[in-house]
This record gives C-alpha cells, sequence and structure tokens, in this order.
C-alpha cells in the first residue's frame, strides 16, 4: 500500500538483536543498582565522617568504609565504623545508640579524661576517670544518633542520586533499542 504525504514508517528490524537487548535488562538493572549503591556509599561516608563524634582520638570517624554485600536481589550497602578501643571492644554501637549502667575500666577513659577535660598528669587523670566509671556504673551512657541525623540530611542527595543512575541505565537502552530500529520519513 502507498503512503501518504507526510506519514511517517517506523519498523522494527533485527528481531533477534532486540531481544538479546532486551534479555540483558535484568543484568544491566543489577549493575546499576551497584553503581547506585556504591555513589550512595561514596557520599555517605565523608557525610557520616563529618558528623562522627571525636572522643579521645579520631578513631570512630577514621574506620569508617562501606561495603556493598550480597548479590543480585539480595544486594544491600553496608557502612561500617569497625574501630576497636584499646582492649578490643567495637565502641561504635555504643556511640551511637548509647550503654546500659556498667563499669567501664577506668584506664580506658584516661586519653579521653586527658583529651576533653585538659587534666595532663597520668595519676590525676586517672583519678578523675575512675569517678567518671563510677557515674556510667549508675546511668550508663547516652546515645548520640549522629548516623541518623546524617541518614535525613542526605536523603534528598541519596534519592536524586539513585534516580539519576536509573534514569541514565534507561536511556541507555532507549538508545540500544533505537539502534535495533529504524525511522523512514
Amino acid at each position: 500500500m502507498p503512503k501518504a504525504a507526510g506519514m511517517i514508517e517506523v519498523t522494527l528490524v533485527n528481531w533477534d538483536e532486540l531481544g538479546r537487548k532486551f534479555a540483558r535488562a535484568p543484568e544491566l538493572m543489577l549493575v546499576a543498582a551497584n553503581e547506585a549503591l556504591r555513589k550512595v556509599g561514596r557520599i555517605l561516608v565523608p557525610a557520616l565522617k563529618a558528623e562522627t563524634p571525636v572522643g579521645a582520638t579520631s578513631r570512630l570517624r577514621n574506620f569508617t568504609v562501606f561495603q556493598i554485600l550480597g548479590r543480585g536481589m539480595d544486594m544491600r550497602l553496608e557502612i561500617r565504623q569497625s574501630a576497636p578501643s584499646e582492649d578490643g571492644f567495637m565502641y561504635g554501637v555504643a556511640v551511637r545508640q548509647g550503654t546500659r549502667p556498667h563499669f567501664p575500666p577506668p584506664r580506658a577513659l584516661v586519653p579521653w579524661v586527658m583529651r576533653k577535660l585538659g587534666i595532663s598528669g597520668e595519676k590525676q587523670a586517672l583519678s578523675v576517670a575512675y569517678a567518671i566509671a563510677v557515674k556510667i556504673s549508675r546511668v550508663g551512657t547516652k546515645a548520640n544518633p549522629y548516623h541518623e541525623r546524617v541518614m535525613q540530611q542526605q536523603r534528598p542527595i541519596l534519592v536524586q542520586t539513585m534516580v539519576r543512575v536509573i534514569d541514565d541505565m534507561v536511556a541507555k537502552k532507549v538508545a540500544d533499542v533505537r539502534m535495533a530500529g529504524s525511522v523512514k520519513p
């Protein structure tokens, strides 16, 4: 049948190639998800480090890293602050969630006492550290949910980043589909 003037004809050609491109869509979605999680990690880690409280050292801040865990649909981003105390206790959770009453080793509190309270003599610092340990044994420690604040502050940027990665993947897929078809005026 002859075409009318001004009519546009769209014809899909090479159905096999088109099928292969769409068959890879789940794989490309997982690649895009991995990329999005990595970008989110590269945004969150510096933001989290900036908000991490500094006690006697910057150890908790310096031990902040991210990792992509799982595979396929179980892929997830994990950000860890795995700073050990001198005794080997991973104390990030205690800082973020606070603690119940317990008696910490006073010697572990000495660097904090010296730095935060400006006490230079170790004997005097140990005495003050003991008094603080007694107080912690009665009331525990207060939670500092700085990680929740960081998530609230960064949420719009994170959503925007993830949407951008997905949009880029879709745009690439649309470009691939266009290459498999033809448009004739």
